[in-house]
């Protein structure tokens, strides 16, 4: 599967909501999520732009590989996830392989559904509020057009600057 996403930072999160809701959006969920990132022993991800990850939550938890961006203008990867039943034993699964723990990103998100688009708030701990807007498409099929509808979203919402390419983690680690 191909993530298509585009960030930006939120400087008014009540107001964004409004305008989301004014669009036809409609909260799906609100959840915090606790990602645990693993680097690896035979490569380092922040060099060659790739994530390994557990997530939990909702009472649930899965294992996430996000491969390097493919484009210059958004967060669009190649994405593999699956849900994993005890995500300690996946995390010691990873650390037996010489996989290690990097960092943890926390952040409450709320998540709304906007046509065939998911837009989330995302609040992160230590960094402020981010609103995601994704599409998911199946590998091989071309994501301009996707890519090109989120930029519209994005207009609509009177967002036009302030978009981040770097993920959460990169900007955690900046802070360092």
């Amino acid at each position: 599967m191909i993530e298509v996403e585009v960030k930006a930072r939120v400087r008014d999160r009540d107001e964004l909501v409004e305008k989301l809701r004014s669009l036809g959006a409609e909260m799906t969920r609100r959840d915090e999520q606790r990602d645990t990132y693993f680097n690896s022993p035979h490569r380092d991800f922040a060099r060659t732009d790739e994530a390994l990850r557990i997530r939990k939550t909702g009472g649930r938890a899965f294992i996430t590989y996000k491969g390097p961006k493919i484009d210059e203008r958004s967060k669009t990867r190649k994405e593999l996830e699956m849900e994993v039943d005890d995500p300690e034993t996946a995390a010691g699964i990873l650390e037996a392989l010489g996989f290690f723990r990097a960092r943890e990103v926390i952040k409450v998100r709320e998540t709304y559904r906007l046509g065939d688009f998911r837009a989330s708030i995302d609040t992160v701990k230590g960094l402020g509020t981010y609103l995601e807007i994704e599409a998911e498409l199946p590998e091989g099929r071309d994501y301009e057009g996707a890519l090109n509808e989120i930029f519209g979203l994005y207009r609509k919402l009177g967002i036009e600057e302030g978009f981040e390419r770097r993920s959460y983690l990169e900007l955690l680690e900046e802070l360092r």
